[in-house]
Protein backbone atom coordinates (compact mmCIF):
# COMPACT_ATOMS: atom_id res chain seq x y z
CA UNK A 1 0.00 0.00 0.00
CA UNK A 2 1.05 3.35 -0.74
CA UNK A 3 2.15 6.01 1.53
CA UNK A 4 -0.87 8.23 -0.15
CA UNK A 5 -3.42 5.55 0.50
CA UNK A 6 -2.29 5.04 4.00
CA UNK A 7 -2.39 8.90 5.04
CA UNK A 8 -5.88 9.06 2.81
CA UNK A 9 -7.13 5.88 5.10
CA UNK A 10 -6.23 7.64 8.35
CA UNK A 11 -8.17 10.87 7.42
CA UNK A 12 -11.16 9.50 6.18
CA UNK A 13 -12.88 8.33 9.85
CA UNK A 14 -11.57 12.00 10.80
CA UNK A 15 -13.30 13.35 7.91
CA UNK A 16 -16.43 11.32 8.52
CA UNK A 17 -16.47 12.45 12.30
CA UNK A 18 -15.98 16.10 11.43
CA UNK A 19 -19.35 15.55 8.75
CA UNK A 20 -21.70 13.38 11.03
CA UNK A 21 -20.22 16.34 13.89
CA UNK A 22 -21.74 19.49 11.89
CA UNK A 23 -24.65 17.42 10.21
CA UNK A 24 -25.63 17.06 14.18
CA UNK A 25 -25.38 20.82 14.75
CA UNK A 26 -27.30 21.85 11.91
CA UNK A 27 -30.22 19.78 12.80
CA UNK A 28 -29.87 21.16 16.32
CA UNK A 29 -29.99 24.36 15.57
CA UNK A 30 -32.60 23.74 12.77
CA UNK A 31 -35.24 22.37 15.38
CA UNK A 32 -34.50 25.34 17.72
CA UNK A 33 -35.76 27.71 15.09
CA UNK A 34 -39.13 25.64 14.44
CA UNK A 35 -39.45 25.46 18.30
CA UNK A 36 -39.14 29.11 18.86
CA UNK A 37 -41.63 30.19 15.99
CA UNK A 38 -45.07 30.01 15.72
CA UNK A 39 -46.95 26.43 15.18
CA UNK A 40 -48.28 26.25 11.22
CA UNK A 41 -51.49 25.13 12.08
CA UNK A 42 -53.88 26.16 15.54
CA UNK A 43 -56.63 23.82 16.81
CA UNK A 44 -60.33 24.91 16.25
CA UNK A 45 -60.03 25.84 20.17
CA UNK A 46 -57.09 28.40 20.02
CA UNK A 47 -59.22 30.30 16.84
CA UNK A 48 -61.60 30.29 18.66
CA UNK A 49 -60.36 31.80 22.08
CA UNK A 50 -57.75 34.08 19.13
CA UNK A 51 -60.40 35.66 17.74
CA UNK A 52 -62.38 36.46 20.75
CA UNK A 53 -59.25 38.22 22.31
CA UNK A 54 -58.70 39.87 18.76
CA UNK A 55 -61.92 41.17 18.66
CA UNK A 56 -62.48 42.38 22.58
CA UNK A 57 -59.26 44.43 21.80
CA UNK A 58 -57.59 43.23 25.22
CA UNK A 59 -54.76 41.46 25.07
CA UNK A 60 -50.78 41.42 26.81
CA UNK A 61 -47.68 40.21 24.96
CA UNK A 62 -45.35 38.58 27.64
CA UNK A 63 -42.22 38.98 26.45
CA UNK A 64 -39.17 36.34 27.43
CA UNK A 65 -36.83 36.63 25.01
CA UNK A 66 -34.84 39.99 23.74
CA UNK A 67 -33.00 39.64 20.30
CA UNK A 68 -30.57 43.22 20.17
CA UNK A 69 -28.63 44.61 17.13
CA UNK A 70 -25.10 43.13 17.85
CA UNK A 71 -22.69 45.55 18.72
CA UNK A 72 -18.77 44.98 20.71
CA UNK A 73 -20.69 46.51 23.47
CA UNK A 74 -23.42 43.51 23.76
CA UNK A 75 -20.66 41.08 22.90
CA UNK A 76 -17.69 42.45 25.49
CA UNK A 77 -20.78 42.12 28.07
CA UNK A 78 -21.95 38.41 27.27
CA UNK A 79 -17.98 37.51 27.36
CA UNK A 80 -17.58 39.16 30.52
CA UNK A 81 -20.25 36.38 31.79
CA UNK A 82 -22.92 38.98 32.69
CA UNK A 83 -25.87 37.82 30.41
CA UNK A 84 -28.31 35.51 32.27
CA UNK A 85 -27.49 31.60 31.61
CA UNK A 86 -28.51 30.63 28.18
CA UNK A 87 -28.49 33.93 26.29
CA UNK A 88 -25.90 35.13 23.75
CA UNK A 89 -25.51 39.12 22.74
CA UNK A 90 -28.50 38.31 20.16
CA UNK A 91 -30.57 36.58 22.35
CA UNK A 92 -30.78 37.51 25.98
CA UNK A 93 -33.45 35.31 28.53
CA UNK A 94 -35.65 38.43 30.05
CA UNK A 95 -38.64 35.35 30.99
CA UNK A 96 -38.49 36.69 34.96
CA UNK A 97 -38.64 40.22 34.16
CA UNK A 98 -42.33 40.86 33.91
CA UNK A 99 -41.73 43.07 30.87
CA UNK A 100 -44.78 43.41 28.94
CA UNK A 101 -47.12 45.10 26.09
CA UNK A 102 -50.34 45.86 26.53
CA UNK A 103 -53.18 46.93 24.23
CA UNK A 104 -56.27 47.80 25.83
CA UNK A 105 -59.25 49.27 24.06
CA UNK A 106 -57.42 52.49 21.95
CA UNK A 107 -54.96 52.42 24.92
CA UNK A 108 -51.39 50.37 24.45
CA UNK A 109 -49.08 50.55 27.31
CA UNK A 110 -45.24 48.68 27.87
CA UNK A 111 -42.53 48.17 30.23
CA UNK A 112 -39.78 46.17 28.51
CA UNK A 113 -36.15 45.45 28.97
CA UNK A 114 -33.65 47.41 26.88
CA UNK A 115 -30.34 45.93 25.52
CA UNK A 116 -28.62 48.18 22.83
CA UNK A 117 -27.30 51.56 22.40
CA UNK A 118 -28.63 54.91 22.60
CA UNK A 119 -28.09 56.97 19.44
CA UNK A 120 -28.71 60.48 19.93
CA UNK A 121 -29.39 62.21 23.75
CA UNK A 122 -31.95 63.67 24.98
CA UNK A 123 -33.66 63.43 28.55
CA UNK A 124 -32.35 60.17 30.35
CA UNK A 125 -32.56 58.41 33.36
CA UNK A 126 -30.69 55.54 34.57
CA UNK A 127 -33.36 54.28 36.56
CA UNK A 128 -35.51 53.61 34.15
CA UNK A 129 -33.74 52.59 31.22
CA UNK A 130 -36.21 49.92 29.73
CA UNK A 131 -38.57 50.89 26.88
CA UNK A 132 -41.33 52.31 28.84
CA UNK A 133 -44.77 53.92 27.19
CA UNK A 134 -48.33 54.58 28.21
CA UNK A 135 -50.75 56.35 25.68
CA UNK A 136 -53.12 56.60 22.54
CA UNK A 137 -50.93 55.78 19.35
CA UNK A 138 -51.10 57.08 16.29
CA UNK A 139 -51.39 55.16 12.84
CA UNK A 140 -52.63 52.21 15.14
CA UNK A 141 -53.81 49.18 12.52
CA UNK A 142 -54.82 45.58 13.62
CA UNK A 143 -54.57 43.43 10.22
CA UNK A 144 -54.27 39.78 9.31
CA UNK A 145 -50.32 38.92 8.73
CA UNK A 146 -49.77 38.06 4.92
CA UNK A 147 -48.83 34.86 6.13
CA UNK A 148 -50.36 32.51 8.25
CA UNK A 149 -53.09 33.04 10.53
CA UNK A 150 -51.69 35.61 12.66
CA UNK A 151 -52.30 39.46 13.01
CA UNK A 152 -50.25 42.14 12.69
CA UNK A 153 -50.41 45.36 15.05
CA UNK A 154 -48.63 48.46 13.97
CA UNK A 155 -48.49 52.20 15.45
CA UNK A 156 -46.30 54.93 16.82
CA UNK A 157 -46.14 56.48 20.29
CA UNK A 158 -44.03 59.14 22.00
CA UNK A 159 -43.05 59.07 25.51
CA UNK A 160 -40.42 61.59 26.88
CA UNK A 161 -39.28 63.10 23.97
CA UNK A 162 -38.81 59.32 22.39
CA UNK A 163 -40.92 57.99 19.77
CA UNK A 164 -41.52 54.41 19.22
CA UNK A 165 -43.07 52.69 16.06
CA UNK A 166 -43.77 49.43 17.49
CA UNK A 167 -44.74 46.25 15.16
CA UNK A 168 -46.33 43.27 17.21
CA UNK A 169 -47.38 39.81 15.52
CA UNK A 170 -49.13 37.68 17.21
CA UNK A 171 -50.72 34.16 16.37
CA UNK A 172 -53.15 31.84 17.88
CA UNK A 173 -50.51 29.19 19.39
CA UNK A 174 -50.01 31.64 21.83
CA UNK A 175 -46.53 32.97 19.91
CA UNK A 176 -45.63 36.52 19.45
CA UNK A 177 -42.94 38.27 18.65
CA UNK A 178 -42.02 42.52 19.23
CA UNK A 179 -40.02 44.78 16.69
CA UNK A 180 -39.56 48.19 18.65
CA UNK A 181 -37.21 51.17 16.46
CA UNK A 182 -36.97 54.13 18.59
CA UNK A 183 -35.78 57.69 17.57
CA UNK A 184 -33.06 57.95 20.40
CA UNK A 185 -31.43 53.67 20.38
CA UNK A 186 -30.97 50.98 18.31
CA UNK A 187 -33.89 48.55 17.27
CA UNK A 188 -34.66 45.67 19.31
CA UNK A 189 -36.81 42.52 18.85
CA UNK A 190 -38.90 40.30 21.27
CA UNK A 191 -40.13 36.86 21.43
CA UNK A 192 -42.84 35.89 24.14
CA UNK A 193 -46.28 34.86 24.61
CA UNK A 194 -50.13 36.44 24.19
CA UNK A 195 -52.87 36.54 26.62
CA UNK A 196 -56.36 38.15 27.35
CA UNK A 197 -55.44 41.08 29.39
CA UNK A 198 -58.50 41.40 32.18
CA UNK A 199 -59.24 44.39 32.35
CA UNK A 200 -59.76 46.25 35.92
CA UNK A 201 -63.32 46.04 37.08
Amino acid sequence: MSPRIRIFNRLNPLMMKTRTTYGFALLMLLAMACASGPRSQATPAELAAFEKLISDKSFQIDASWAQPMASQGLNSIANAGLLPRGSTASRIDIGGSGGYLRIVGDSVMADLPYFGERQMGGAYNPQKGGIQFNGIPKEFTLEPNKKGDGKTVRFNITHDQEAYRVIAQIYPSNFSSITIASTHRTTIWYQGTVSEYEREK
